[in-house]
C-alpha cells in the first residue's frame, strides 16, 4: 500500500466511522488484534471502538470530525483533527449539559500492512469539560506567575 494509498484510507475511514457512525468500517481499517492507548476512555481491541463509537454518538448525534492533516511515513501515521458535538446525553460518566465544544486532537497509528496494528490519541479532554460546562473556566490567560 502506498503512502497515498494509505492516506486516503485512513481519510475515508475516519469520516465513515465519526461522522456516519458506520463502526462496520472499523474491520476495514483495524486489525483484529489492533491496540488503542486514549488517555481518557480505554478501550479493549476493535469491538471496544466499535463500542466507544456507538455509544458517543448516541449521547452526542451531531458529533462531527474534520481530518486537517495526515502524516504518512513508512509503518505510520499521523493525523490533526477536530471535533465538534452538542452534549445532549450522558456518555460514559459525563453529564449531558446541551452545551457544544470543540475540541483539538491527534493520532498516530503503527500499520502492519493495510491495517491499523495500534494507535494513540491525545486531545484537549479538558478544554471540552470546561465548554459544556463540567469543569470551571480556566483563569486568566494561563501565562501569569504566581504571585
Amino acid at each position: 500500500m502506498t503512502t497515498d494509498e494509505r492516506t486516503a484510507m485512513l481519510r475515508r475511514c475516519l469520516d465513515e466511522l465519526w461522522n456516519k457512525g458506520d463502526v462496520d468500517v472499523c474491520d476495514e481499517i483495524f486489525a483484529e488484534h489492533c491496540m488503542f492507548h486514549d488517555p481518557t476512555f480505554p478501550m479493549e481491541g476493535v469491538a471496544g471502538m466499535k463500542s466507544f463509537v456507538q455509544e458517543l454518538r448516541a449521547a452526542q448525534p451531531d458529533f462531527h470530525m474534520d481530518v486537517h492533516d495526515v502524516v504518512c511515513a513508512e509503518d505510520m501515521t499521523a493525523t490533526r483533527f477536530t471535533c465538534a458535538a452538542t452534549a445532549r446525553n450522558e456518555f460514559r460518566g459525563l453529564a449531558g449539559t446541551g452545551k457544544t465544544y470543540v475540541m483539538n486532537g491527534m493520532d498516530m497509528s503503527k500499520w502492519e500492512g493495510d491495517r491499523i496494528v495500534e494507535q494513540w490519541t491525545v486531545y484537549d479532554m479538558l478544554g471540552t469539560l470546561q465548554q459544556v460546562g463540567l469543569l470551571p473556566e480556566r483563569m486568566g490567560t494561563g501565562h501569569e506567575m504566581p504571585a
